[in-house]
């Protein structure tokens, strides 16, 4: 049996034994076993971790949050996973379409209908595109070339780790108001 069978079986199967109501815990469940990347960020054992919440619906502050923290990182980002909430299907033109197709060109993304994602290089080219798409970003993640993660995007929250001396840096790349949301957690 090829191995598209196999993973094709055990969809089948995940999808019988949970019913369609948990079907996308289901689908993490086989990628997990398939040894796909899921988008789990492992964070460092030392050093703070911190979050940002910036007003609902700002999606250039949660942009210039990853910013900040790419650039006040003492680490270097190699990769990032992305959930985007469109996919094939979508009625895309122009640039945001040529981004979209930017990242799905690369062999570990995926993309539906609906939606897509998948793991990427960390470019200038790739970040163009998240930045492009932004709207449609539902979970992101920038991880350095150890696979350990530098920040998070998860829906309205950015989660990142940065040395305590760096944090100021961050802080300057944010407008006041979402500067003042920064906190540890």
């Amino acid at each position: 049996m090829d191995e598209m069978d196999t993973d094709a079986d055990r969809m089948a199967e995940a999808i019988d034994a949970v019913g369609v109501d948990r079907l996308t815990d289901a689908i993490v469940d086989v990628w997990e076993r398939a040894g796909l990347d899921t988008g789990t960020p492992t964070w460092p054992d030392d050093g703070p971790r911190f979050r940002v919440r910036p007003p609902a619906g700002d999606t250039d502050a949660r942009v210039d949050a990853l910013a900040a923290v790419l650039d006040a990182s003492p680490r270097r980002p190699d990769e990032l996973f992305v959930y985007l909430d469109v996919g094939r299907r979508a009625g895309l033109t122009g640039r945001p379409r040529f981004e979209l197709e930017t990242l799905s060109g690369h062999a570990d993304v995926t993309v539906d209908g609906d939606h897509t994602a998948g793991t990427v290089p960390l470019t200038g080219e790739t970040f163009d595109a998240v930045t492009t798409l932004v709207d449609e970003v539902t979970y992101l993640l920038v991880r350095d070339a150890d696979g350990v993660a530098l920040v998070e995007w998860r829906e309205e929250t950015v989660r990142f780790t940065v040395p305590e001396d760096a944090l100021s840096a961050v802080r300057t790349g944010l407008d006041a108001a979402t500067a003042d949301r920064v906190e540890r957690c």
